[in-house]
């Protein structure tokens, strides 16, 4: 005769105990996935200031080197940056990249705008 073997008294595996194997596996695996997760951050957050201060100091390093050069480069520069832009636009290519093209066109109208020593056209001196 064959008899039936009780559940979870033959030795084999059960559907449930497999699935508390996997439950156990997904909490392991997620537990050292947070750990990886707040290490990184650490490492992260304790690196931040130096490159917040690095890129500073680029950006400003940029913007004395953009401002160095005469207004007309400037605006032909700009210029080539919003055709390029339209064109993206007009292309229908995607909008991150149309933002793309016409960002240097922000950037080279700030320097132009923003350099130091420019009288103010407004300021009310007679000459």
């Amino acid at each position: 005769m064959n008899a039936k073997p009780e559940p979870g008294t033959s030795g084999t595996v059960t559907s449930t105990q497999r699935g508390r194997k996997r439950v156990a596996n997904v909490v392991r695996r997620a537990s050292g996935a947070v750990d990886l997760g707040v290490a990184t951050a650490g490492t992260l957050f304790s690196q931040l200031p130096g490159a917040v201060r690095a890129t500073r100091n680029r950006a400003n390093a940029t913007t004395s080197a953009l401002q160095r050069l005469p207004d007309t480069t400037l605006q032909g520069l700009a210029a080539s940056s919003i055709g390029l832009g339209t064109g993206f636009y007009l292309a229908g290519l995607p909008r991150l990249v149309t933002a793309t093209a016409v960002t240097p066109a922000m950037i080279f109208g700030a320097a132009i705008v923003l350099r130091p020593g420019k009288p103010d056209a407004g300021s009310g001196t007679v000459m």
